[in-house]
């Protein structure tokens, strides 16, 4: 089968190809800088238009690149660059078998928590202070080493990626999507990749691969949660994440998520991080994430676990502009999930 790099027309209904020009779109955003790396690649750049969004350049640039031949070249640059990581995570989007986020389930058309619009009177955000303690920064970074990034390859060479936190001796949290293959095969192997970071000056930390137990997985599709083993010790560093909490939360309460978008290193989402809808299932909020943030843990401002980070919600009221959501389930719905399903935790220690 010709790969997805060397169709005629470029193929963008491969996810690979998506990924692709998501994960070059977050990381090569200026636009001079982009011309440049494509004329020394050979692209007649007057072919692509540049006055638009950054995505939209590199949807142009791919698809023009490809057309004239000169994708791979363009890519090698990218992957020749100084960015290891990005090399890295290039790698495995171009090889045989792509790396690609684990496939979330279809959404009905019509699902959607509905809420007050944005920019209504009701949110008075600027008045409000942003001030926040320095032991915030240390307790953040304490979690942060909970996470990390899964790796799953099915019996059918099918290679996945996601997001999960540890929360017990030798388990890990993610979603249920995420660890069952969207072909039905069967997962041979996962991978938790913990560490897998890169320091201020973009160079990759060296990460720490712990295999673990495709025949332990636990889980519940309705609420999207699943539960993995370690087949060998997570560790001393990785933090465990409580869930034995119950805090509230509430429409206007900030939220911040760690996570591995794209499938790359470990990042933190701070910004415009307001929840827009809380109800006993689900807590909705603008919180940024990507393909491969699946997984992931929400916490409120005290780093309380409130919630497991699951996907958009790309629809909105039909009378007016679509608002585009996260949505995360509440914690207490994968507590008592975890609890029914035999999984005891006492304290911090599941067991």
């Amino acid at each position: 089968m010709t790969h997805f790099l060397d169709r005629l027309p470029f193929d963008w209904d491969v996810p690979a190809a998506r990924e692709l020009r998501e994960l070059l779109a977050s990381c090569y955003d200026e636009p001079a800088e982009v011309k440049a790396m494509a004329r020394e690649a050979g692209v007649v750049v007057s072919r692509v238009l540049w006055q638009q969004s950054v995505h939209g350049v590199w949807h142009d640039l791919i698809t023009v690149a490809r057309n004239q031949n000169k994708l791979r070249p363009l890519l090698a640059l990218v992957e020749e660059g100084p960015d290891v990581a990005v090399a890295e995570r290039l790698r495995e989007l171009t090889g045989e078998h792509p790396v690609v986020e684990s496939p979330q389930p279809a959404t009905p058309p019509d699902t959607w928590a509905d809420c007050t619009g944005p920019g209504s009177p009701e949110r008075q955000l600027f008045p409000v202070s942003t001030f926040q303690d320095v032991a915030f920064l240390r307790r953040g970074t304490e979690l942060a080493t909970a996470v990390c990034r899964l790796l799953l390859v099915d019996s059918r060479g099918g290679r996945f990626h996601g997001t999960a936190f540890r929360i017990g001796l030798d388990l890990l949290l993610t979603n249920h999507h995420v660890l069952h293959a969207p072909t039905g095969a069967r997962v041979e192997r996962i991978e938790a990749w913990f560490g897998y970071e890169q320091d201020l000056d973009g160079r990759q930390l060296e990460h720490v691969t712990v295999v673990c137990d495709p025949a332990s997985v636990v889980g519940d599709a309705d609420n999207d949660w699943a539960v993995v083993r370690a087949a060998g010790p997570l560790p001393v560093e990785a933090a465990t994440v409580s869930l034995t909490e119950r805090p509230t939360v509430k429409v206007d309460d900030r939220v911040y998520i760690i996570q591995h978008p794209y499938g790359g290193v470990k990042k933190l989402a701070a910004r415009h991080n307001i929840v827009r809808h809380v109800d006993d299932r689900i807590v909705q909020y603008w919180t940024d994430t990507e393909k491969g943030s699946s997984g992931s843990p929400v916490f409120d401002e005290q780093w309380r676990l409130i919630a497991l980070h699951r996907r958009e919600t790309p629809a909105g009221p039909l009378s007016g502009p679509p608002e585009y959501r996260n949505e995360g389930v509440r914690i207490q719905r994968v507590a008592a999930g975890l609890a029914g399903a035999g999984v005891r935790f006492d304290g911090d220690t599941l067991a």
